[in-house]
C-alpha cells in the first residue's frame, strides 16, 4: 500500500476507534472491536513511523510520526489497565478514562497532521515563505 494511502487509512481506523466504543453497542462485541482497532491502529503506526524515517521527508513529520506512534503504546497501556483497573481500582478508573480519552484524540489529531503534511510534502506544496525584509 502507498504510504499516503496509510496515512490517510490511519486517520480513518483512529476515527472509528474513538467512535466503536463498548457502550454503544453490545458491551462484548463493541469491547472487542474497540481492542482489534486500538491494534492495529498500534501497529500502523509504528509502520508509518519507521516508513517515514526511511525517507527524505521534513523532520517535523517524522518526529509527528514518532509521537503518535508513542501515544499509540501509551494508549494500549493505558485501556489495558483501564480495561482491568475496573474491578481492581474502581478509584482510578475516571482518570485512566481521561487519559484514554485524551489520548484517542491526540492521536486523531496527530494522524490527521501527518497524512496532511505528508500530502503537501509529496505534492511539492510546502515551499518555504519567502522572506520579508526586516
Amino acid at each position: 500500500m502507498q504510504l499516503w494511502k496509510r496515512l490517510y487509512g490511519t486517520v480513518w481506523l483512529a476515527f472509528f476507534s474513538c467512535v466503536i466504543i463498548p457502550q454503544w453497542t453490545d458491551s462484548k462485541i463493541g469491547l472487542w472491536a474497540h481492542v482489534v482497532l486500538g491494534l492495529v491502529l498500534l501497529v500502523i503506526t509504528q509502520i508509518n513511523a519507521r516508513s517515514l524515517q526511511a525517507l527524505p521527508v521534513p523532520n517535523r513529520l517524522k518526529r509527528i510520526s514518532r509521537v503518535t506512534a508513542g501515544f499509540a503504546i501509551f494508549q494500549i497501556v493505558c485501556g489495558l489497565a483501564f480495561g482491568k483497573g475496573m474491578s481492581l481500582m474502581p478509584a482510578a478508573m475516571p482518570v485512566l478514562r481521561m487519559a484514554h480519552v485524551v489520548c484517542a484524540l491526540a492521536i486523531l489529531a496527530q494522524s490527521s497532521s501527518l497524512a496532511t503534511a505528508f500530502d503537501m510534502w509529496e505534492e511539492k506544496e510546502f515551499q518555504e515563505a519567502p522572506r520579508q525584509p526586516a
